[in-house]
Parts: C-alpha cells; structure tokens; sequence
C-alpha cells in the first residue's frame, strides 16, 4: 500500500482527497506537500516557527475550503495559493510595519517575492520556478530512500557535504557520488514529465 501511494502524484492525491474528504487521504496529501510549502515560504518568512505556523492554517483553509477547490485546475496550485494568502496575512497581522529594507535585512527576498503586491497576484497560475521547484520536490520524495536521505540533506537544508558525511557515517566521496546519481535521477524524470523545465532545473543545481 505504502509503494502504491508513493507511486500517486500529488493531482492524484489532490484529487482523491477532494472526493473521499477523510483523515487519511488528507494526511497523505499533507505529507507529500508539507516539505515543498515550506522551501516555498522560505524566503518570505525566514523563521522556522513563523513557516510552521503559516503552513497549519494553511492546511487548515485546505481542510475547511476543500469543497471550493475546482477540479478543473491543479490542486497544488491551489495549494499553494492559499499558503501565499496565508504569508500575507501573516505579515498584516503583525503590528509593526517593515520597510523593504527592513525586510531585506530579516532575510526576506522581496524582489523575488515583488509580485505579491500586485492586486491580481492571486488570480495568477504558479510560475514556471515554482512549478519547477515543486517537481524536483515530489521527485525528491520519490527516490529509493539512500538517495532522497543525502539529496534531503543537501537540496532542502542546505547542508556541507562533510557535515552529511558525518551525520550519515559515510564518506565525503560517497556523500558526492551518491548526490549525484540522485540529480541524474531526478533530471530524467523531469526531462520526462516537464521538458521545457529541464534547462531550468540544470541551472539549479
């Protein structure tokens, strides 16, 4: 069952929750899209515990607004606008008003992120890099477990690769080998499910 699931894209499972709507299938959903949510929030809220708290009532609105979500479109491209709507909210509700430089030296990329003053950024599709960023995620996850662990490692929390040596008991070498033939996985499967992203995703990393 587990293999089964693993092999199901997130539209899948998007979809499959929107129609059964239990813990079950909202938990597996949860699970696949949690990590890609957070690397996206991430240069909009810097902190940890801010992302955390930015993602539960993100999930919370999917929970409550599941029976608005349009099959016609993508699923977590809904998602994902809900978490944008989500990090504004969250920085209206603060009391204090930061200036772009402000936000610039909490860590916040406000050039990347200038769309978001825009009266019609939530009426826009995701962009080609999240898009990208969001497949290289699920493809992550996909991988036989030695691969997704240092390629987790290195791609999501950034990590040397002698620190991923020590953590994993491995050598420095096996760390670079292993990673890798991980991005050549990964690059296939790009190349197979979203060609024109290929050069981007080559760029990347």
């Amino acid at each position: 069952m587990e293999n089964k699931e693993k092999e199901l894209t997130l539209q899948e499972i998007g979809l499959r929750f929107f129609t059964s709507r239990t813990d079950r299938d909202f938990t597996t959903m949860y699970y696949r899209m949690k990590p890609g949510i957070s690397v996206y929030l991430k240069d909009m809220l810097p902190s940890m515990e801010e992302r955390d708290e930015v993602m539960a009532t993100t999930f919370a609105k999917v929970w409550a607004k599941i029976h608005q979500y349009d099959p016609y479109w993508n699923f977590s491209t809904w998602v994902y606008r809900i978490a944008r709507n989500e990090a504004l909210l969250f920085f209206r509700g603060k009391r204090k008003t930061y200036s772009f430089e402000a936000m610039e030296e909490m860590g916040i990329n406000m050039e990347a992120k200038a769309g978001m003053l825009n009266p019609d950024y939530f009426e826009e599709e995701i962009t080609p890099a999240e898009r990208l960023a969001e497949t290289v995620l699920e493809e992550i996850h996909n991988l036989p477990e030695m691969y997704k662990t240092v390629l987790t490692l290195r791609e999501i929390e950034k990590k040397k690769y002698e620190d991923i040596a020590t953590e994993l008991g491995w050598k420095t070498n096996t760390v670079r080998t292993r990673i890798h033939k991980a991005r050549r996985l990964i690059r296939a499967e790009v190349k197979r499910r979203e060609p024109e992203l290929l050069k981007k995703y080559q760029d990347l990393l």
